[in-house]
């Protein structure tokens, strides 16, 4: 019969130092959720993050260094040569803003995210330029799929929704157009082109007030064929 000899404190302190320190080395080698290549969506602009620290810039051709690390806040800072900078990474990890400002226009995507948008951009300016409405329809579907799920895209994925009701519109399906402009404005609600040509279509259904509350949101979008066609209102009513 085999007899354990009584666990030491000094024993379980080595045991739990030992631990602690395996655990912290551990953490320490975690790879930062930035690690990986970005891109400009649209543009010759690329950045990657290494998984020891290193940063590389590239724009067109030019070629640029630097480091990256974690405060004790858990800021991300960029040093390219001029001091560390804050930069921002959305909470899901899929968007990167070489600023702390959350109205910074320029994002970067993953990678292969930022070839999709690319190629929806492509897709969608395919669609602009058909002869005829039914091959639109289906490269503005295309762009739609393609832009779907990438919030920083939700303008262009509400442009395609747009465009393609103003072809279902020239097709003669007016219900269908009415869903994607209605879709257009779900998206971007600030998309002003979207809510004239969904007020052009309510007076063309005959949906008067529909059309005049979408009238009024788009002039107050800044959409002067709106604002002139509310002019054009006030005119007909004093006459």
């Amino acid at each position: 019969m085999h007899t354990h000899k009584p666990f030491s404190a000094s024993a379980f302190i080595a045991l739990v130092s030992c631990c602690c320190l395996v655990l912290l080395q551990s953490c320490s080698g975690k790879e930062d959720p930035v690690t990986g290549s970005w891109k400009l969506p649209g543009e010759p602009v690329s950045i990657d993050f290494s998984k020891n620290g290193d940063v590389t810039l590239t724009i067109d051709e030019t070629v640029a260094t630097g480091s990256f690390r974690r405060n004790e806040d858990n800021t991300l800072l960029v040093d390219m040569g001029n001091g560390e900078q804050p930069v921002l990474l959305s909470d899901d990890g899929n968007e990167l803003r070489l600023s702390d400002r959350r109205d910074d226009r320029d994002i970067f995507l993953r990678s292969e995210t930022a070839a999709i948008v690319d190629s929806a951009e492509s897709t969608f300016m395919a669609g602009y330029q058909a002869k005829d409405c039914d091959s639109s329809i289906v490269l503005y579907t295309q762009a739609a799929t393609m832009l779907e799920g990438i919030p920083s895209e939700s303008g262009h994925l509400a442009r395609a929704y747009n465009n393609r009701g103003i072809c279902k519109e020239k097709n003669g399906d007016t219900e269908a157009a009415m869903a994607d402009y209605t879709k257009a404005i779900e998206i971007d609600p600030r998309l002003e082109i979207a809510y004239g040509n969904r007020a052009w279509l309510h007076d063309k259904l005959g949906n008067k007030e529909a059309a005049a509350a979408d009238y009024r949101k788009a002039a107050e979008l800044g959409y002067t064929p709106a604002k002139q066609w509310l002019e054009e209102q006030k005119t007909n009513t004093a006459d």
